[in-house]
């Protein structure tokens, strides 16, 4: 997915398609590491401006991702990611201005770390199937079809 200008046209799409807020989180973290491996790999490669455009569109993510913390509803939770969103930022900045491409895919890592940890948490509140009584069980054979059923 990529992140358009117009995030709350996104978020929209993206829940009409099942999508919940917590898959919405992990695929803005995708992007942003997907941003900053781009980057690193364009400094590497002395492309200065690839290297502002992807650092731009990581740092435009986590300031949607930041702005939408709701510290009401999240409490600790939200305040330790307004930490961690004002310590990733500024860590790219630095990393950008120091023009050290590891130093850029070490900020990758942090995201990817707790990328997982979202995933815990979609894996974690994601509803139980509701069983099928048609469907048949592991190991039996097939049900034939209904006999109302024609080809």
């Amino acid at each position: 997915m990529l992140m358009s200008s117009h995030p709350a046209r996104t978020y929209r799409r993206l829940a009409a398609e099942g999508v919940t807020a917590v898959g919405l989180v992990i695929q803005c973290y995708d992007q942003i590491v997907n941003s900053l491996y781009a980057a690193a790999r364009a400094l590497e490669a002395g492309d200065i401006e690839r290297k502002t455009q992807d650092l731009d569109h990581a740092l435009l993510i986590v300031s949607h991702l930041q702005n939408a913390l709701d510290f009401d509803a999240g409490g600790e939770v939200a305040r330790h990611l307004e930490r961690f969103y004002t310590v990733m930022r500024e860590e790219i900045l630095r990393a950008s201005a120091a023009g050290r491409a590891p130093a850029i895919v070490e900020v990758a890592g942090h995201f990817v770390s707790l990328r997982e940890a979202w995933q815990e948490v979609e894996r974690a509140n994601r509803p139980e199937p509701t069983p099928n009584p048609e469907a048949a069980a592991p190991g039996s054979a097939p049900r034939p079809p209904s006999a109302r059923w024609s080809a």
